[in-house]
């Protein structure tokens, strides 16, 4: 689905980017891991035609990332780590989920009943339904990202990117996400691109991890990375990574299936 050969991005003098050689094929779910500063963001946003490459190419299914966006040839969804919604704004929970149709029916329109089922379906999903009508200046911050995961899933994309989702989002609320992630893959055949720092947690749930620091050390099945090597390459001598999972016993951020 996607493929990225010799990428370089550079702002200024500065590299930003070096030589990313990378490929995700279509129901992957896939996370981008690394510290600050290692040009994770960068990647995705060129991945979305928003970064301009000083070498090398992107393609999504052949195509170019501009001509993707302009003649609309997949549907993606982009959750960035800055919500695009003003959370103070006197708007309710369902509107921002159909924000996109606010500009056809207005804030004092009712919305068609198909674009409102989809919406009760998402925010179900995302656990979130029973605050539909709440007004999201009283959500919690949790709660607020999973409307805009709500949100992003309405239009029932072919490309789901999401910048560090779980910002925000409580710590056993987190292991369902991802949960909730990986069934949309399985059962939607949904491509998934997560850029996160909870490289203890996401190795349960993702097809592929790359660990990116400017350059690319690694990219495979969680179970194919050398994490200690990984570690050292990426996040420097001294670091020490506690995996988690969905099966973690008295653990204060791990969920235990059995509970």
């Amino acid at each position: 689905m996607i493929n990225i050969k010799d990428l370089t991005i550079k702002k200024g003098n500065k590299i930003v980017l070096d030589n990313i050689n990378m490929s995700v094929e279509k129901g992957e779910f896939v996370a981008i891991v690394g510290p600050n500063g290692a040009g994770k963001t960068t990647l995705i946003k060129a991945i979305l035609g928003l970064e301009k490459p000083f070498s090398g190419e992107i393609k999504i299914n052949g195509y170019k990332p501009d001509d993707i966006i302009s003649n609309k040839i997949l549907k993606i969804s982009y959750l960035p780590q800055k919500a695009i919604v003003n959370w103070d704004m006197p708007l309710k929970v369902i509107d921002v989920v159909l924000i996109e149709h606010l500009r056809f029916f207005g804030l004092f329109r009712r919305y068609p009943k198909e674009k409102l089922k989809k919406a009760e379906y998402w925010l179900k999903v995302f656990g979130i339904e029973d605050r539909m009508n709440s007004y999201i200046k009283d959500l919690s911050g949790g709660q607020q990202q999973r409307v805009s995961l709500a949100r992003c899933m309405v239009k029932e994309p072919d490309l789901l990117i999401l910048d560090e989702p779980n910002t925000a989002v409580d710590a056993v609320y987190n292991f369902k996400m991802y949960e909730t992630l990986r069934r949309l893959t399985d059962e939607k055949n949904l491509t998934i691109i997560m850029v996160s720092h909870d490289i203890g947690a996401v190795t349960t749930y993702v097809d592929k991890i790359m660990c990116l620091n400017v350059r690319l050390y690694c990219h495979g099945s969680p179970s194919s990375i050398d994490y200690s090597e990984m570690i050292k390459n990426v996040y420097g001598e001294g670091v020490e990574i506690l995996m988690h999972g969905r099966q973690c016993k008295n653990c204060p951020v791990g969920v235990n299936k059995d509970d």
